[in-house]
């Protein structure tokens, strides 16, 4: 049997504002939402990561089922290939520049020029250098490779819009010397030339820097059985092309997939996933129907797999409700009843006897 997973982060809303939120939706977009359970007889929650990558799981789920590994997610060789970067034998961690307003970190990300890069550059290397860090460039991003593995994991980049930044998590042996070294980079950062200019032009300034997603290049065996991806974060489609898929098959977040042979395929949609970080619900809410109509399309789209079953899995702040089809009782086989989840059993984000 063969699945099409949907997966939709940020879908999931929190359980103490979820029935408020779901009761003032407008019309479109309560229709857009109902739909997702269309065709689902039962919801299955799962806890994916309760720890650094708690606000974002999906990249758990797609780390876990693509690569087959139980470790966390290794980002950052892949956004560098994305790049045009050459494969790096030591580890590479990505090093991402941010701006922050009141201690929040800003969703938008400070575009840097060539001559602010640079110079930027050169004030925060020695700090890594000392360090046991090298950093290393590509166009204006900023990467860091260490010759020994860092027993240290990080939230990752992407899910740190709307949090305070001294509380974003890090753990493991080596995160005290990682604060450090952030605390420090922020330092010279806070009274710098280029971000003086910035603020004073309205710019925002490159508040602090955050170190993530470290990891090795790899491929992954056994490969993967999935036949088709469709994702617009170059890490995933990096995963799918190390697990065994042919670059062929990986394709952006389209509503359909890319021509594959028969079998599971995935497709994220990410459409609700910054309003749903940024906790802004009127968004979340104008955002639903775009979701709803490539959700509509990818699964008009899996019939072109013989998909077996179609599951929309729907994340939250720790894991997933994933929206499967019900048991075929006897009631079922004889009458083929249409069968449909509502948004109020699978919306609220609680974990309750959620599957580990």
């Amino acid at each position: 049997m063969s699945k099409a997973f949907i997966l939709i982060p940020g879908a999931r809303l929190p359980e103490g504002e979820a029935q408020r939120i779901l009761s003032s939706l407008p019309e479109a977009s309560a229709r857009a939402l109902s739909s997702l359970g269309e065709g689902a007889g039962q919801v299955v929650a799962q806890v994916l990561d309760a720890g650094c990558y708690r606000r974002a799981p999906h990249l758990s789920w797609l780390w876990r089922v693509i690569t087959r590994r139980n470790s966390t997610p290794h980002e950052a060789p892949w956004r560098w290939l994305s790049l045009g970067g050459r494969e790096q034998a030591p580890e590479l961690w990505c090093l991402t520049p941010l701006s922050l307003e009141n201690g929040h970190v800003l969703a938008e990300r400070p575009e840097l020029e060539e001559r602010e890069f640079m110079e930027l550059t050169f004030a925060i290397e020695p700090v890594f250098l000392k360090a046991g860090l090298r950093v290393q460039i590509w166009d204006t991003s900023w990467f860091l490779t260490r010759r020994e593995d860092w027993a240290v994991t990080t939230a990752p980049a992407m899910a740190l819009p709307g949090l305070m930044l001294d509380e974003a998590p890090v753990e493991g042996e080596a995160a005290e010397e990682v604060k450090g070294l952030l605390r420090e980079v922020r330092a010279i950062l806070a009274d710098h030339p280029v971000n003086a200019a910035r603020r004073a032009a309205g710019r925002h300034a490159v508040d602090a820097l955050w170190i993530s997603g470290g990891g090795h290049e790899e491929l992954f065996f056994p490969p993967t059985l999935i036949r088709s991806v469709a994702s617009d974060d170059a890490a995933v489609r990096g995963w799918a092309n190390a697990a065994g898929i042919l670059i062929e098959r990986i394709g952006r977040d389209t509503g359909r997939w890319p021509e594959a042979p028969h079998g599971d395929v995935v497709a994220v949609i990410e459409d609700l996933y910054p309003a749903w970080l940024a906790r802004d619900w009127e968004a979340w809410a104008r955002a639903l129907p775009e979701v709803a109509r490539k959700a509509a399309s990818y699964r008009e789209d899996a019939k072109r797999f013989e998909a077996d079953d179609v599951l929309v899995v729907a994340f939250g702040e720790t894991g997933a409700a994933t929206l499967a089809p019900a048991e075929a009782g006897l009631m079922e086989r004889l009458f083929r009843r249409k069968s449909s989840v509502e948004p109020a059993a699978w919306c609220p984000d609680r974990y309750e006897g959620a599957v580990q």
